[in-house]
């Protein structure tokens, strides 16, 4: 088999595959590769493909991943990454929305929710309560929030309405979780955990992933004010 290469068009490009040290399949950008054609002696199989390393976004980690097809099978794409993934079972942080999109949140924040996450996967609940309260510290923090208790911050942060009354109610429940976790070494449950993770990540889309996705949208137009009309007596005269 002859091999001739090229320049990459996927650099630079996007793709979702399985992080090996996320655990998770997140998004990993393409920072450099090459293009390959390649034939045999004869001509009867050729095969193409792209030889790209790989950088996961979220936790930065780098790969190489392998993708090619064969003129046999043209329509299958097939897909090698090193070092080798190897799957683990699902897991509560699967059912999670801000997986693949931590990029967009705060590193001080993402440090911490990814540490709850691996306390989740390794099924170690108390140490998963104990992190949930510690991501609501976390974004506490990242928000300014000058209070001296993590209940008064909670009460700060819906005072400037960055929550909503019954976002504060929720954040309030959480931070007893945490607390039972953290002073009574009692473990939550998985529905408990599930429950305050899905909360944190719709409070993490709203502050943070949201508005920052939303940049590319367009500006809405400001509406000019209607002009006051006063009817006249159609002669140019004053109305009665």
């Amino acid at each position: 088999m002859s091999y001739t290469t090229k320049p990459s068009k996927h650099v630079n490009e996007t793709v979702l595959v399985l992080c090996n040290q996320c655990h998770l399949k997140t998004k990993h950008s393409i920072v450099a590769a090459i293009d390959f054609h390649g034939e045999d002696d004869e001509g009867d199989t050729q095969v193409w493909g792209s030889a790209q390393v790989i950088q996961c976004r979220g936790c930065e980690e780098i790969g190489f991943r392998y993708v090619y097809t064969w003129s046999e099978e043209r329509e299958i794409e097939n897909e090698t990454l090193y070092p080798e993934r190897i799957a683990k079972s699902k897991s509560l942080a699967d059912d999670l929305y801000l997986r693949d999109d931590l990029y967009d949140v705060p590193d001080i924040i993402r440090v911490v929710y990814r540490e709850t996450l691996s306390a989740v996967e390794h099924e170690l609940p108390t140490l998963a309560g104990i992190g949930i309260r510690a991501v609501i510290e976390a974004i506490c923090h990242h928000l300014k929030a000058k209070e001296n208790n993590l209940q008064a911050k909670i009460e700060g942060l819906a005072n400037r309405s960055l929550l909503t009354p019954d976002g504060a109610r929720i954040l309030h429940s959480i931070r007893e979780l945490g607390n039972y976790a953290a002073h009574e070494m009692k473990a939550p449950s998985k529905k408990q955990i599930t429950a305050a993770l899905k909360a944190i990540d719709h409070l993490l889309l709203g502050v943070y992933v949201l508005p920052e996705e939303a940049k590319v949208l367009p500006k809405p137009r400001k509406r000019r004010p209607k002009k006051k009309t006063t009817r006249g007596s159609g002669t140019g005269g004053t109305a009665p």
